[in-house]
């Protein structure tokens, strides 16, 4: 038991460790391109972070199981490199005991990546989508940034701000092109302000000292105006509703589908549970190296294989959504090879002897 707890120790260490690493990575990437899609104003500034964190939620399910392969690689590498591998052999406790610490670890985990797989992922894709249709339908200016021009309603209202206060309620040097109604509508002022009217909750930008010019490009009944004070509303769009990703549908719904694009997904959700345990034996026998190979000997293996098998099941979904393979095949014959390539690293390690004995209960684990 002891032996057990200290195996597990250390791949749990280990896990967080790459955990922290791999977290960092994805969370600094997605909130430059977040950040980006904000400041050219397709998303609000508002649901950034909330948009990483969402997003974060769905990348879970594969970041886990890929996690706890390299931190199994990682840990038992410094187990074999420090001869404690060799110690432990010496002790009787045999890699059969090694494996069976490791397929509890990967059933805990698969667990935690299941209910992420099918039941969270899919929640945090139909929320983004939600909070992009909430942000779409609010306060047209909201998403307005200074010093670039910002398309509005689908590019039916363009704004151009030269400056903001900080609160966002004060403007210099605004330009609005509005194509809503017949016609286009320009408008350019030297500053501007928001004001909200509470009797009716319609919000305004009040432009000063600025032109109005209305009438259709190429018209010759264009007709400019000067104006001391102008109040353009600011209205609150209809919600749009967006196209829905077949990974925000719930699980429930795929379960027992007759379309073979659900199937397939549903298959996948399915494969990242099961994929985690295999991974994690798999990189319990992939780590066993001599002391003089270092606990890196075998990293670059692993990783190769890890994308083969990741790659391959994404073949294989394609292939179902296409009807080159039956629903039924789906996916499952890629684990089934990786399942056949643990088999044959077990035989190899512990001898065929260990596995027929073990087939008939005189070994014990």
């Amino acid at each position: 038991m002891i032996i057990d707890r200290y195996i597990a120790r250390e791949v749990l260490q280990t896990l967080l460790a790459v955990m922290l690493v791999l977290l960092l990575i994805f969370l600094g990437r997605f909130f430059a391109l977040f950040l980006s899609d904000a400041l050219a104003g397709r998303i609000s500034s508002a649901i950034v972070l909330d948009m990483l964190m969402l997003r974060t939620v769905t990348a879970l399910g594969l970041m886990l199981p890929f996690a706890l392969y390299v931190a199994v690689l990682l840990a038992f590498g410094r187990l074999y490199k420090d001869n404690e591998m060799t110690a432990l052999a010496a002790c009787g406790v045999g890699m059969g005991r090694v494996l069976r610490t490791v397929l509890v670890l990967g059933l805990l985990l698969s667990v935690l990546v299941g209910v992420l797989s099918l039941w969270s992922s899919p929640w945090a894709y139909e929320t983004s989508t939600r909070l992009r249709e909430e942000a779409a339908a609010g306060d047209a200016f909201a998403a307005v940034n200074a010093g670039r021009f910002n398309l509005i309603g689908g590019g039916e209202r363009v704004f151009y701000v030269e400056s903001l206060s900080q609160d966002r309620s004060v403007l210099q040097d605004v330009f609005v092109s509005d194509r809503r109604r017949d016609g286009l509508t320009l408008y350019s002022a030297a500053s501007g302000y928001r004001e909200h009217d509470p009797d009716t909750g319609v919000s305004y930008l009040v432009l000063l000292d600025g032109f109005r010019y209305e009438g259709r490009p190429g018209a010759l009944d264009f007709r400019i105006y000067r104006f001391a004070k102008n109040a353009v509303r600011l209205d609150e769009g209809e919600v749009k509703t967006l196209k829905r990703r077949l990974q925000a549908l719930p699980s429930g719904r795929l379960w027992g589908s007759p379309r073979a694009n659900e199937a397939a997904e549903l298959q996948w959700r399915l494969s990242m549970p099961l994929a985690t345990v295999l991974l994690a034996l798999l990189g319990a026998l992939l780590s066993r190296t001599s002391p003089r190979q270092g606990r890196y000997a075998k990293l670059f293996v692993a990783i190769l294989i890890f994308i083969i098998y990741y790659n391959t099941l994404g073949v294989a979904k394609n292939w179902v959504v296409r009807g080159v393979v039956p629903v039924e095949l789906g996916v499952w014959w890629v684990h089934g090879l990786m399942l056949l390539l643990v088999a044959v690293l077990a035989v190899r390690q512990l001898g065929p002897r260990w596995l027929l004995a073990r087939l008939r209960g005189q070994v014990a684990v």
